[in-house]
């Protein structure tokens, strides 16, 4: 039972890996670096957030997240402003070419993965439907 589980294991990561990698590469031309396209997508789902929230929901320094941050402030993706409640807070906010730039690079992920699953049989999609949750619940525990 353990080798099964090893070797499963092994051939899971292995198609994992290369599944994001792939994915990962299918970009829009132009797209932001994928730290930054993080924050743009973070910001799409939490309207608002501090430097420090951002930093710790992409798992990198302050630092880092302070230039990707003006990365974006200069390409007109974000904005940011002072808090209501705290003014020594700062919040940043997608702008709408910022909202753009992301509904593009999901559009396009979704086109490729679509087209891809589109190549496989109707069986193969079947199998497909079926693991997905399988993996979510893995991703998830």
């Amino acid at each position: 039972m353990g080798e099964d589980i090893d070797e499963v294991g092994a051939e899971l990561r292995r198609a994992v890996v290369r599944l994001y990698s792939r994915f990962r590469s299918e970009r829009v031309e132009g797209e932001v670096a994928d730290a930054a396209l993080l924050v743009l997508i973070v910001l799409d789902k939490q309207d608002q957030m501090s430097l420090s929230d951002l930093a710790e929901a992409a798992h990198v320094t302050l630092g880092s997240m302070s230039q990707t941050v003006r990365r974006l402030e200069e390409l007109g993706y974000v904005t940011k402003t002072r808090g209501t409640q705290d003014r020594r807070k700062v919040l940043f906010t997608l702008t709408e070419p910022g909202r753009a730039a992301v509904t593009a690079s999901r559009r396009h992920r979704r086109d490729w993965l679509n087209g891809r699953l589109a190549e496989l049989t109707a069986a193969e999609r079947e199998d497909i439907a079926r693991v997905a949750p399988l993996l979510l619940r893995i991703a998830d525990s």
